[in-house]
């Protein structure tokens, strides 16, 4: 049955109402991030009370802000991306890296094929570069869309003597399946939640590099 004039109307007002939600958390967020990434500043090197206040907007937009992309139709859209991680809510999410160290998300342009890397702005025992080669799978089903499973196979490095690493690589185990789990994505920005060991639920906020597809 065709909708109505005031369904219609009301369809619209509500599209409007989510996408306007947390307006003032999302802008706040969308100009700190993008500094941070632009100037090279790590979260972990935040002040306390800078921290909490990024937390707050993340949290805000995640519950109230509707993605613009619907989380299931993220899929095709992140073949042939790279994501930097500028920020998570939870510290101890990147102490155990070196302190100069990024970690990007490296999507192959037609296989699913992911490179978990960590790149490096001087040379950490000769490196460069460290990365994960893996596969992954992305589930679009009404369960749990938007999760990105992960498993890396190898270790690829630039350094002499260090290729095909079997360890564990700060975090990831190989075989292991590893998950991004997507809360809200619109194009320039990504945000997965997470749960630490204590069960408390954390945030990952990925930014595009290499231009953006905003909504």
């Amino acid at each position: 049955m065709p909708l109505s004039v005031f369904q219609m109307a009301n369809s619209q007002n509500t599209n409007d109402s989510a996408s306007s939600a947390a307006e003032f958390e999302f802008q706040e967020m969308r100009v700190q991030l993008q500094a941070m990434a632009q100037q090279g500043i790590p979260s972990r090197d935040l002040i306390p009370t800078k921290r909490a206040e990024l937390e707050s907007y993340v949290r805000k937009v995640v519950q109230e802000r509707a993605s613009p992309v619907p989380l299931a139709e993220i899929g095709e859209r992140l073949l042939g991306t790279e994501w930097l991680l500028v920020f998570s809510t939870q510290g101890a999410a990147l102490a155990d890296l070196p302190r100069d160290a990024k970690v990007l998300l490296e999507f192959d342009q037609e296989d699913l094929k992911l490179d978990y890397v960590l790149e490096f702005s001087k040379k950490t025992m000769g490196l460069n570069r460290l990365t994960a080669k893996s596969t992954y799978t992305f589930d679009d089903g009404p369960i749990n869309p938007g999760l990105v499973t992960f498993v890396y196979d190898q270790i690829k490095t630039d350094a002499f003597g260090f290729n095909n690493l079997s360890v564990g690589f700060f975090g990831l185990l190989k075989g292991r399946a590893n998950y991004v789990e997507s809360s809200f994505y619109d194009g320039q920005f990504w945000i997965e939640r997470a749960f630490g060991p204590d069960g408390m639920d954390y945030y990952n906020v990925y930014i595009k590099q290499g231009g953006d597809e905003r909504f």
